[in-house]
């Protein structure tokens, strides 16, 4: 709502003037609804909430990379300084990497809104596909889920930003889908686990699952086909 519902307005206000450089509509609709004075005060805030946002995302990389990766796998006995001082390095590399490709962002074709959906296709599905076979099939060993999130990533960055296949990236998450469960099965047939897994309450959380939980699910999932077969021309 917050993405699409200024696009909406600023149609309504400009039509298709800003048809092929939709990234100056949000701007463009902000100078001409609000007064110059509380302009300076909305862009201080929207900088803020993006500079806070960018430093979450530099902090958190930072974290996951010295503590997930470098001291798990590189260097065991590293100690806290060591660990900070990757960090910062972690992070400094990864604004350096994000200021570069700024400018190729910028001129994204389609805007920045639908490349972004595109991007998010390389890490989403895999995850999604890997934490849904967790929930669902119990057979599936740590191999075949590792398996699947290597093959999700690779398949989705070869099949649309190298071959480039004319089809819409959607599209390709369904088929990505598919294949991950499939390939995580066959990885996980050829290296079982030794126990089959049993999902057990901690006794932490209230787990009784909500009463409406089944049919409201139902209802979602077609709502969103409705969606998908009325507005995608399936």
């Amino acid at each position: 709502m917050v993405i699409v519902f200024p696009g909406i307005i600023g149609f309504y206000y400009f039509g298709e003037q800003y048809y092929d450089n939709p990234d100056v509509v949000y701007p463009n609709l902000v100078k001409k609804v609000l007064p110059i004075g509380l302009t300076g005060i909305f862009v201080a805030v929207l900088l803020g909430a993006i500079l806070s946002t960018f430093n979450s995302a530099l902090n958190s990389a930072a974290t996951v990379f010295s503590l997930g990766i470098f001291k798990r796998y590189i260097k065991k006995d590293a100690s806290d300084s060591s660990l900070v001082s990757i960090g910062k390095w972690t992070s400094f590399a990864l604004a350096a990497f994000a200021i570069l490709i700024a400018p190729y962002v910028a001129n994204a074709p389609e805007g920045l809104y639908q490349l972004l959906q595109q991007l998010n296709g390389i890490f989403f599905i895999p995850i999604a596909s890997v934490i849904i076979a967790g929930f669902i099939f119990p057979r599936v060993s740590p191999q075949g889920a590792k398996a699947g999130l290597l093959f999700g990533l690779a398949f989705y960055i070869v099949t649309y930003f190298i071959l480039e296949l004319d089809m819409h990236f959607v599209h390709i998450w369904g088929i990505e889908f598919v294949l991950n469960i499939v390939i995580m099965h066959l990885v996980s047939w050829i290296y079982p686990m030794k126990e089959r897994f049993v999902m057990q309450d901690a006794g932490v959380l209230n787990l009784e699952p909500w009463k409406l939980a089944k049919g409201f699910s139902v209802l979602l999932v077609l709502v969103t086909l409705v969606i998908y077969i009325f507005l995608g021309n399936v």
